[in-house]
Protein backbone atom coordinates (compact mmCIF):
# COMPACT_ATOMS: atom_id res chain seq x y z
CA UNK A 1 0.00 0.00 0.00
CA UNK A 2 1.03 3.60 -0.51
CA UNK A 3 1.25 4.09 3.23
CA UNK A 4 4.07 1.51 3.31
CA UNK A 5 6.42 3.35 0.95
CA UNK A 6 9.70 3.61 2.88
CA UNK A 7 11.22 6.94 3.84
CA UNK A 8 13.72 8.40 1.34
CA UNK A 9 12.23 6.31 -1.49
CA UNK A 10 12.22 7.67 -5.02
CA UNK A 11 8.85 6.91 -6.57
CA UNK A 12 7.15 7.59 -9.90
CA UNK A 13 3.58 8.77 -9.36
CA UNK A 14 0.98 7.72 -11.92
CA UNK A 15 -1.94 9.93 -12.94
CA UNK A 16 -4.56 7.96 -11.02
CA UNK A 17 -2.89 8.93 -7.71
CA UNK A 18 -3.23 12.62 -8.59
CA UNK A 19 -6.80 12.14 -9.82
CA UNK A 20 -7.83 10.42 -6.56
CA UNK A 21 -6.15 13.18 -4.56
CA UNK A 22 -7.66 16.13 -6.43
CA UNK A 23 -11.11 14.73 -7.24
CA UNK A 24 -11.96 12.80 -4.06
CA UNK A 25 -13.45 11.63 -1.94
CA UNK A 26 -13.02 8.02 -2.97
CA UNK A 27 -11.80 4.99 -1.06
CA UNK A 28 -8.31 5.86 -2.38
CA UNK A 29 -8.21 9.60 -1.70
CA UNK A 30 -6.76 9.48 1.81
CA UNK A 31 -3.84 7.18 0.98
CA UNK A 32 -3.00 9.21 -2.14
CA UNK A 33 -3.13 12.46 -0.18
CA UNK A 34 -0.88 11.01 2.52
CA UNK A 35 1.65 9.94 -0.11
CA UNK A 36 1.68 13.40 -1.68
CA UNK A 37 2.05 15.02 1.75
CA UNK A 38 5.11 12.85 2.35
CA UNK A 39 6.54 14.12 -0.94
CA UNK A 40 5.75 17.69 0.09
CA UNK A 41 7.61 17.15 3.38
CA UNK A 42 10.58 15.55 1.55
CA UNK A 43 10.09 12.25 3.36
CA UNK A 44 9.99 10.58 -0.05
CA UNK A 45 10.89 11.88 -3.51
CA UNK A 46 8.12 11.96 -6.09
CA UNK A 47 8.48 12.01 -9.86
CA UNK A 48 5.95 12.15 -12.66
CA UNK A 49 6.10 12.73 -16.40
CA UNK A 50 4.64 15.33 -18.69
CA UNK A 51 2.42 12.48 -19.96
CA UNK A 52 1.13 11.86 -16.41
CA UNK A 53 0.48 15.58 -16.00
CA UNK A 54 -1.52 15.71 -19.26
CA UNK A 55 -3.50 12.57 -18.37
CA UNK A 56 -4.28 13.99 -14.93
CA UNK A 57 -5.51 17.29 -16.36
CA UNK A 58 -7.63 15.54 -18.98
CA UNK A 59 -9.30 13.25 -16.45
CA UNK A 60 -9.89 16.07 -13.97
CA UNK A 61 -11.39 18.19 -16.75
CA UNK A 62 -13.83 15.40 -17.60
CA UNK A 63 -14.73 14.92 -13.93
CA UNK A 64 -15.29 18.66 -13.61
CA UNK A 65 -17.46 18.66 -16.74
CA UNK A 66 -19.67 15.86 -15.45
CA UNK A 67 -20.23 17.76 -12.21
CA UNK A 68 -20.55 21.36 -13.44
CA UNK A 69 -22.33 20.67 -16.71
CA UNK A 70 -24.39 17.70 -15.52
CA UNK A 71 -23.32 15.42 -18.36
CA UNK A 72 -22.61 11.70 -18.37
CA UNK A 73 -18.94 10.66 -18.42
CA UNK A 74 -19.44 8.48 -21.51
CA UNK A 75 -20.53 11.50 -23.60
CA UNK A 76 -18.35 14.16 -21.97
CA UNK A 77 -15.57 14.29 -24.58
CA UNK A 78 -17.95 14.39 -27.53
CA UNK A 79 -20.06 17.03 -25.77
CA UNK A 80 -17.08 19.24 -24.92
CA UNK A 81 -15.69 19.05 -28.46
CA UNK A 82 -19.07 20.20 -29.78
CA UNK A 83 -19.45 22.97 -27.14
CA UNK A 84 -16.17 24.92 -26.79
CA UNK A 85 -17.91 27.68 -24.84
CA UNK A 86 -18.74 25.11 -22.17
CA UNK A 87 -15.05 24.09 -22.01
CA UNK A 88 -14.22 27.67 -21.05
CA UNK A 89 -16.34 27.24 -17.91
CA UNK A 90 -14.09 24.42 -16.68
CA UNK A 91 -11.45 26.17 -14.62
CA UNK A 92 -10.85 24.12 -11.46
CA UNK A 93 -8.40 21.71 -13.10
CA UNK A 94 -6.28 24.60 -14.42
CA UNK A 95 -4.55 25.09 -11.06
CA UNK A 96 -3.45 21.45 -10.78
CA UNK A 97 -0.04 21.68 -12.53
CA UNK A 98 1.11 24.40 -10.13
CA UNK A 99 -0.29 22.46 -7.17
CA UNK A 100 1.60 19.33 -8.21
CA UNK A 101 4.76 21.35 -8.68
CA UNK A 102 4.17 22.99 -5.29
CA UNK A 103 4.06 19.56 -3.66
CA UNK A 104 7.64 19.03 -4.77
CA UNK A 105 6.89 16.42 -7.41
CA UNK A 106 9.57 16.60 -10.07
CA UNK A 107 8.06 16.56 -13.55
CA UNK A 108 10.27 14.63 -15.98
CA UNK A 109 9.97 15.59 -19.65
CA UNK A 110 9.40 12.86 -22.21
CA UNK A 111 12.07 12.64 -24.89
CA UNK A 112 11.95 11.05 -28.31
CA UNK A 113 14.15 8.20 -27.04
CA UNK A 114 11.48 7.38 -24.45
CA UNK A 115 8.88 7.15 -27.20
CA UNK A 116 11.14 4.96 -29.32
CA UNK A 117 11.89 2.72 -26.33
CA UNK A 118 8.17 2.54 -25.58
CA UNK A 119 7.67 0.54 -28.77
CA UNK A 120 9.78 -2.28 -27.32
CA UNK A 121 7.88 -2.02 -24.04
CA UNK A 122 4.53 -2.35 -25.84
CA UNK A 123 5.75 -5.55 -27.48
CA UNK A 124 7.32 -6.92 -24.31
CA UNK A 125 4.64 -6.08 -21.76
CA UNK A 126 1.53 -5.45 -23.83
CA UNK A 127 1.26 -1.89 -22.49
CA UNK A 128 -0.80 0.85 -24.07
CA UNK A 129 1.08 3.90 -25.36
CA UNK A 130 1.11 6.22 -22.35
CA UNK A 131 2.01 3.48 -19.88
CA UNK A 132 4.79 2.31 -22.19
CA UNK A 133 6.18 5.84 -22.47
CA UNK A 134 6.05 6.24 -18.69
CA UNK A 135 7.85 2.93 -18.15
CA UNK A 136 10.56 3.95 -20.64
CA UNK A 137 11.02 7.17 -18.70
CA UNK A 138 11.05 5.31 -15.37
CA UNK A 139 13.78 3.02 -16.67
CA UNK A 140 15.82 5.91 -18.12
CA UNK A 141 15.80 7.61 -14.72
CA UNK A 142 16.58 4.34 -12.90
CA UNK A 143 13.47 4.56 -10.74
CA UNK A 144 12.44 1.31 -9.10
CA UNK A 145 9.04 2.16 -7.60
CA UNK A 146 5.69 3.38 -8.88
CA UNK A 147 2.60 4.60 -7.05
CA UNK A 148 -0.36 3.50 -9.16
CA UNK A 149 -3.69 1.74 -9.14
CA UNK A 150 -2.98 0.35 -12.62
CA UNK A 151 -2.47 -3.42 -12.34
CA UNK A 152 -0.61 -3.51 -15.67
CA UNK A 153 2.57 -2.33 -13.96
CA UNK A 154 2.57 -5.49 -11.82
CA UNK A 155 3.83 -7.31 -14.95
CA UNK A 156 7.15 -5.44 -14.63
CA UNK A 157 9.17 -7.70 -12.34
CA UNK A 158 11.90 -5.17 -11.51
CA UNK A 159 9.46 -2.44 -10.47
CA UNK A 160 7.91 -2.17 -6.98
CA UNK A 161 4.23 -1.29 -7.33
CA UNK A 162 2.67 0.63 -4.44
CA UNK A 163 -1.13 0.76 -4.62
CA UNK A 164 -3.61 3.09 -2.95
CA UNK A 165 -5.99 1.73 -0.37
CA UNK A 166 -7.46 2.48 3.00
CA UNK A 167 -4.71 3.61 5.40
Amino acid sequence: MLTDVPDRAEIFIDSNVFVYHFSGPTEYTDSCTLLLQRVEHSEIFGFASTVVLAETLHRLMIIEATTKLQIEPKVAIRYLKAHPLEVKKLTEHLAVPEKIQGLGVKILPVEIDDILKSNEIKKGYGFLTNDAINLALIKRHHLRSIATNDPDFERVTDLAVWKPGRP
